[in-house]
């Protein structure tokens, strides 16, 4: 019968096999082992003074709360509401105060403020501070705000200006 329609029970068969090899395949490859990193390129500010080497499971932790979170606004390192300011290391230097490492960045993320530091964004960018408006932050505990800002500085050491950097570069 499925001769008659043009359908071969035997393409059928191979076309499910290579379905299931596929998915099976995907659901086994995660970010940290598909882009295991050096140790040079997973060292980043841990302060003005202190460096760290973050693990890739951490990284890969910092990449799902980017994507659950910070993506929609910052995706590939740009900002969706301030073109003129990126997730790259120049601009995060250039921060008042600066944000190039995690620490600060993690300050930010509970307590965030303009570029320049003169305003409070507590009701404008999502915050731990204020979870009652940024639900989506609620459940978020420190060591999630370092992996996600260790993320950040990875991305923006490894890509430079390929982060951040607009369509040119993506």
């Amino acid at each position: 019968m499925n001769k008659i329609l043009g359908i071969d029970p035997l393409k059928k068969f191979i076309f499910g096999v290579a379905a299931f090899v596929m998915l099976f395949w995907q659901l086994n490859t995660t970010v940290a082992n598909a882009t295991e990193l050096r140790e040079a390129d997973r060292t980043v500010n841990l302060s003005e003074t202190e460096t760290v080497v973050l693990s890739d499971q951490q990284i890969a932790k910092g990449l799902r709360v980017f994507i659950d979170t910070c993506s929609q606004c910052h995706n590939t390192g740009r900002t969706k509401s301030n073109p003129n300011v990126t997730l790259g290391l120049d601009d995060l230097k250039g921060a008042d105060p600066r944000r190039d490492n995690i620490l600060a960045m993690v300050d930010y993320l509970k307590n965030p403020t303009s570029y320049d530091g003169e305003y409070d964004l507590l009701q404008l960018h999502p915050n731990t501070t204020r979870a009652d408006i940024w639900s989506s932050m609620r459940n978020y505990n420190e060591e999630d705000l370092q992996n996600v800002s260790g993320y950040v500085l990875v991305q923006a050491q490894v890509l430079g200006e390929g982060w951040g950097g607009g369509k040119l570069f993506n």
